[in-house]
């Protein structure tokens, strides 16, 4: 297989290494159209070599297929605030609307100010948006501010600096007070449609 295989960060002058290094791999991507020069991506972190080595098959596959993605080193608070004037000139929103946005983005920043957007998982989003709700803030604000979060991963997405949307499967979880009378009242509307004594 085409690739470089190797322990990053090794000692030892033995065969058998013994210091717990990663393994690594470096593998080539393709020719940069503007300087004509081979492309390389090298990863580590791979606990056994056959571990490195399904990874770089998964990516030259990718190569081959055309749908690698060189996704992007941007931190999230970074991208946050160059997408707000792209939203701004795209939907021509008014200054309130801005502000609005630019306040919920404020609230996303203590989870996700300097992750890089591709290190940002769906799981770690969710927590997130739970744990605004154990800050007691309405639903209605936790819904503007998964809104917004939403819109900024998915223009990340549009352009290709990241792979995955981590709000994709995110849910604002609503009071459960306010959940249960809503059953309530319907399960009262369905007895008295089908006169059934209602308790």
């Amino acid at each position: 297989m085409l690739g470089h295989f190797y322990r990053r960060g090794c000692k030892c002058k033995k065969k058998k290494c013994t210091c717990g290094s990663k393994w690594a791999f470096t593998v080539d991507i393709g020719i940069d159209p503007i300087t004509g020069k081979r492309k390389q991506k090298a990863k580590s972190g791979f606990d056994t070599k056959q571990e490195a080595e399904e990874a770089a098959t998964t990516l030259i596959h990718e190569v081959n297929k055309g749908t690698y993605l060189e996704e992007t080193d941007k931190i999230f608070s970074d991208f946050a605030i160059e997408w707000l004037p792209i939203y701004s000139d795209a939907k021509d929103v008014k200054p309130g609307t801005v502000r609005v946005r630019l306040h919920e983005i404020g609230r996303l920043l203590p989870y996700f100010a300097q992750l890089k957007l591709k290190d940002i998982t769906r799981k770690m989003y969710q927590d997130a948006l739970n744990d605004l709700k154990d800050q007691g803030l309405s639903d209605s604000t936790r819904e503007g501010i998964n809104r917004t979060a939403r819109m900024i991963f998915r223009k990340a997405l549009e352009l290709e600096l990241i792979k995955k949307d981590p709000t994709e499967f995110a849910y604002v979880k609503k009071d459960k007070k306010r959940l249960n009378s809503w059953r309530k009242r319907k399960f009262q509307i369905i007895l008295k449609k089908k006169s059934l004594p209602c308790f």
